[in-house]
Order: C-alpha cells, then sequence, then structure tokens
C-alpha cells in the first residue's frame, strides 16, 4: 500500500476523475487541471462491478465470412481480409501470425472495433457486435506503439481506466501492483513515460490491459520493441497470465517463435486469407500447403522439386537437378500409397531439417542421397549443415559435435517416413485429412 499512500499524497489521481489542461499565457507552463467526466458513462460494461450484475469475464468470439475492403483512389480497392472465418473458443489463446501486410493486424482491430467492417459478422460471447462501439465491447487491446498518457506516472497510466470506470482505491491499487510485479515495474512506478525506455513503455502498455481483466485480450505484437531476453521472458509471464485468469487472448504476431510458445492455436494468414488452422504441433508436422511448410519451423521445412517414378515394384522420388545430378530415393509403402496417383507427375516433396541425418553404413542405397556442405552454422546446442544436391539447397540439422565442413560430400539419409508431399500447382498437401482448419 505504499504506492497507494505516495499517490494519495500527491492527491489529484485519486480525487479527479480525469485531467483537463491549459497554458498559463503568462508562466508559459502547462497546468492540469481535474475535473469530473462522463466519459463512457453510457456503457453498461465501465460502471465497477458492485454496480452491475456478476458476469464470467470469459468470452466466445466467432467470426463468419469477414472481410475488409480499404477503399482509395476511384477503382482503387485493397482487400486487406479476405473472407475470413474463425471460432476461438471461451479461455483460448489463439495466435494470428503471418509475413507483414498478410492482414493479421486489421483482423484484430475489426474485432476491437477500430475499423469498419465491409462484409461478415464478428461475435463476442453470442452477441453480433458489428455497430457496437469499442468501449462497450469488453475487450483491452495492447498496441504496438505505446498509447501512454505522457503527463501520468507509471501508476496511473495502469490504474486510469480502472479510476474512469470507478473502482475503489485499494482494487486499483492492488491490480496495478499485481501488473506491476508481474512486468518487473515495481521500481517504476513514479516515472512518467518520458523517463522510460521503449521496452519499459511497452511493459506499461500491456499492464494496462492486464489490470483491466477484460473478457477478451487482444494483443497486436506487443513484444516486438522489447530486447531478445526480456522478450523470452515476457512470454514465458503472459502464458502463465492465460492460465492464470483462464481469459480469451487473440495474439498478433510475426515471430513464429511466440506463435509456437504460446498459442493453443495458430492461425497462419497470408494476403488476407487464413491458409490454416492448427494446434502447433500439427502445424509443425503437417503443413496444409506449401506456404504454411515454409514459413513454421527454423529452419522451415525443405521443399524440393521433382517427378514420381516407378522403379520395379516400387515408386521413387527423384529430384530434379543438374544434367547428372539427379538424385533418386525409395518411397516407402505409406508415401507410396499418398503418391500413387502422381505417378510420372511432378510433385514437391517436404522434409524437416531434422528428419535427414548422416547416413550410416547400414542405410539402404535406394534411401541415401550425396550433397555438398555450402555452409555450417553452430548453434550452440545443435549445428545447421547448408547442403546442395544438384540444383537442391536443404538445411540439415545435426548434433552439436558434428565434425562437417563446408565442401565435404556427405552422404544423407531421407526419413521418408515423416515427409509430406505437395501438389505441385496449388501448393496443398497431398492426402491430407482436413481443408485447413481444426
Amino acid at each position: 500500500m505504499e504506492a497507494v499512500r505516495k499517490h494519495k499524497k500527491a492527491g489529484s489521481f485519486w480525487r479527479g476523475a480525469s485531467w483537463k489542461h491549459h497554458r498559463d499565457a503568462k508562466r508559459g507552463r502547462l497546468i492540469f487541471r481535474r475535473r469530473r467526466t462522463a466519459l463512457f458513462a453510457s456503457s453498461k460494461l465501465d460502471r465497477p462491478p458492485a454496480a452491475r450484475p456478476h458476469c464470467r469475464r470469459m468470452a466466445r468470439v466467432d467470426i463468419a465470412n469477414l472481410s475488409k475492403i480499404f477503399r482509395g483512389e476511384p477503382g482503387g480497392e485493397i482487400c486487406a481480409v479476405r473472407n475470413v472465418s474463425l471460432a476461438v473458443a471461451d479461455r483460448e489463446f489463439l495466435v494470428l501470425v503471418g509475413p507483414s501486410g498478410c492482414g493479421k493486424s486489421t483482423t484484430l482491430r475489426l474485432i476491437a472495433g477500430l475499423e469498419e467492417i465491409s462484409e461478415g459478422t464478428i461475435s463476442i460471447d453470442g452477441r453480433v457486435v458489428n455497430a457496437t462501439p469499442p468501449q462497450d465491447r469488453d475487450v483491452a487491446m495492447v498496441f504496438q506503439n505505446y498509447a501512454l498518457y505522457p503527463h501520468l506516472t507509471v501508476f496511473e497510466n495502469l490504474g486510469f481506466g480502472l479510476m474512469l470506470r470507478k473502482f475503489p482505491k485499494e482494487e486499483i491499487a492492488a491490480r496495478v501492483q499485481e501488473a506491476a510485479e508481474i512486468l518487473g515495474l515495481t521500481p517504476l512506478l513514479h516515472r512518467r513515460p518520458g523517463e522510460l525506455s521503449g521496452g519499459q513503455r511497452q511493459r506499461v502498455a500491456v499492464g494496462r490491459a492486464l489490470v483491466r481483466r477484460p473478457k477478451v485480450f487482444l494483443f497486436d505484437e506487443p513484444l516486438s520493441n522489447l530486447d531478445a531476453q526480456l522478450r523470452g521472458q515476457m512470454r514465458g509471464e503472459i502464458s502463465r497470465l492465460h492460465a492464470q485468469l483462464g481469459a480469451t487472448m487473440i495474439y498478433v504476431t510475426h515471430d513464429q517463435v511466440e506463435a509456437m510458445t504460446m498459442g493453443d492455436r495458430i492461425a497462419v494468414m497470408k494476403e488476407g486469407v487464413i491458409q490454416q488452422v492448427a494446434t502447433p504441433q500439427r502445424l509443425y508436422q503437417e503443413p496444409a500447403n506449401v506456404f504454411v511448410a515454409g514459413f513454421i519451423g527454423s529452419p522451415p521445412m525443405n521443399l524440393f522439386g521433382g517427378v514420381i517414378a516407378r522403379q520395379g515394384a516400387g515408386l521413387h522420388f527423384e529430384g530434379r537437378a543438374a544434367a547428372g545430378e539427379n538424385f533418386s530415393v525409395r518411397l516407402p509403402v505409406e508415401g507410396a500409397l499418398q503418391c500413387a496417383g502422381f505417378a510420372g507427375r511432378e510433385i514437391v516433396l517436404g522434409l524437416r531439417p531434422e528428419h535427414i541425418s548422416i547416413a550410416s553404413g547400414a542405410t539402404p542405397p535406394e534411401q541415401t542421397v550425396r550433397a555438398v556442405v555450402e555452409m555450417v552454422e553452430r548453434m550452440g546446442a545443435e549445428t545447421h549443415l547448408h547442403l546442395r544436391a544438384g540444383a537442391h539447397p536443404f538445411v540439415v540439422r545435426v548434433a552439436a559435435g558434428s565434425a562437417a565442413a563446408v565442401g565435404e560430400k556427405l552422404p544423407l539419409a531421407f526419413d521418408l517416413a515423416q515427409a509430406r508431399f505437395f501438389h505441385p500447382d496449388t501448393g496443398a498437401a497431398i492426402g491430407s485429412t482436413t481443408n485447413g482448419h481444426e
């Protein structure tokens, strides 16, 4: 309660509902005056807990055929989000991931009510909110930029939204202190945003959403301004907070590591379209198309273009390569069944770096590929070998103690039982049992 006493002594934050300021013409300085406000007064959600019926602080989010079209000059249109349908379960942590410009942040802003919907519907807790103002949706959004009040301290920034909603001072203090401890802001509560680093400001922005405890948390790349060590720490803290609160969270990032480590499910987007929605493990093991295979994973899945050829009683994958440098590997029974309809036709073979290994003497010749080492990346716990077989560059993950050297030609074993095959024209996975959603 020391922070409470300190800010009570300062006085103004606790006695006024908001601030009004003007410039003193004689002294040339900025003066802040307290005034009462009716901001958000019409919203039932913004009354203190004692003034409204008890309600569960979690919600399901349903998105149906959602599109957003930005119209510029006559005839100029940009479809940022295209016919997106998505169901986020109550208490779920869903991550939207994709490259820059794929529409993930626009989707989040549509859910928050900060952009007008062109087509489709958004429902929160079973209620369509297309026409509902942002303040009445009971969501809290953390932006990539900080959006902090420069004249308020960290403590006041964290508690400002609760103060407007007339929460008891003791509850404001308790929530602010809890958020400050989680985010490492306790020593900074008396400072103003101008006295903080970029990473510290972003933590304050995250904390401002945490103290509200809304039905739905929306995160728009909140960790992008933090250093690597703090980013890793914050990933764990946000995941722990989700488990503790059981809240519904939708999190946008371009960082696949954040997506894989934090999400219950991940929705991969490209050019405004959802490519696949699945658990992290399903997404990694069974990508729905070539884009997902090449986007998820570090290093990503190796993709080899080639043809399916019959040799004797079996099927082989023959990699396209320079003249005289083709490679051929025999498909296992399951892979042969998947690719039977592609005999004599082109296909794309996908194989994760850990499913290729340096061959031993017991490896059958029909499952061995010889490749030249072009680069060695020693990562500490493991080593990444960048190789080339004919025209095919690819990456292999091996043990840290590997003695492979640049220029060396290595025999490699392809574990085709772990392979994924894709259509050469559409890029869709062959033999997939889902339509990209689960």
